[in-house]
């Protein structure tokens, strides 16, 4: 399995957040983020996922991507929703009740 960090940078060079896709294998992989809190709210989150999706499927040849959190971050709730990922099951996450996500990787991301 592999690994693919990524870092959003200001033009400072000021970190405004990470995105990661962990347990790369058989075409799919995990994705994680997080935002800097003073970025919040200013659609750099989905920004962000919205490029490491393009990357998934252009320089990294995955197909499927994957996603968790919990239902009480309505931040990621909607970041999710709003880049093309679907719920496909409950999950547990630290202990707190959430969602795990899905989506398909195509020649139009």
């Amino acid at each position: 399995m592999g690994c693919h960090f990524d870092v959003l940078v200001e033009p400072d060079g000021s970190v405004l957040g990470r995105f990661n896709l962990v347990d790369v294998a058989d075409g799919g992989a995990e994705l994680g983020y997080r935002v800097a809190e003073r970025a919040a709210g200013r659609g750099v989150a989905t920004d962000g996922v919205r490029r490491v999706v393009a990357l998934a499927r252009q320089a990294y040849g995955l197909r499927r991507l994957t996603a968790g959190t919990t239902l009480d971050n309505a931040g990621s709730l909607a970041v999710l929703r709003r880049t093309g990922f679907t719920p496909v099951g409950e999950v547990s996450l630290d202990g707190r009740p959430g969602l795990r996500f899905a989506r398909g990787l195509t020649a139009d991301d």
